[in-house]
C-alpha cells in the first residue's frame, strides 16, 4: 500500500499571501462626491458581514456595499430611511440589504451571538 504525506502548505502557497490574488469580498464605502472608495477586503464571509455592519458611512446618508468578487455581483448594501423627530429634526434609520441570501443568515446569526454576548456580559455585571 502506497502512502503519500503531504507537507502543510506553507504561507508563500496560500492564496491571500500571494501578490495578484484578490480577496474573495470587498466592502466600498461612497464619498461624498460620489465615488465608492474600496476600505475593507477580506476572503471570510463572517469577517466581511461583521465588517459590513459595523462599518460607517464617510457622511450622512452615505452607501456602504458589500461586493462578492468571485461571483460579480452586489452581496449587500445600505439603505437610509429618513424621519422627522417631534422636534423637526430628520435622524436617518440604517437598514442593511443582503442580496445573497447565506452572506444574510449569516449576519442574522453574528447578530444573535453579539445580543447574546451582551446579555451575558450584563448579567454578570450584576452578580458581581
Amino acid at each position: 500500500m502506497k502512502t503519500n504525506i503531504l507537507a502543510p502548505r506553507s504561507d508563500a502557497s496560500r492564496p491571500e499571501t500571494q501578490p495578484n490574488h484578490e480577496p474573495r469580498y470587498q466592502i466600498f464605502r461612497q464619498s461624498r462626491a460620489g465615488n465608492f472608495m474600496p476600505e475593507f477586503k477580506t476572503d471570510s464571509p463572517a469577517e466581511a458581514v461583521e465588517m459590513f455592519a459595523l462599518m460607517a458611512p464617510a457622511f450622512e446618508g452615505g452607501a456602504i456595499r458589500l461586493w462578492d468578487n468571485a461571483a460579480h455581483h452586489l452581496s449587500a448594501s445600505v439603505e437610509w430611511r429618513p424621519e422627522q423627530t417631534a422636534f423637526g429634526f430628520v435622524v436617518y434609520h440604517r437598514t442593511n440589504l443582503y442580496h445573497d441570501r447565506l452572506l444574510g443568515v449569516l449576519a442574522r446569526h453574528i447578530a444573535e451571538r453579539e445580543t447574546m454576548r451582551q446579555e451575558i456580559h450584563h448579567s454578570l455585571r450584576l452578580s458581581a
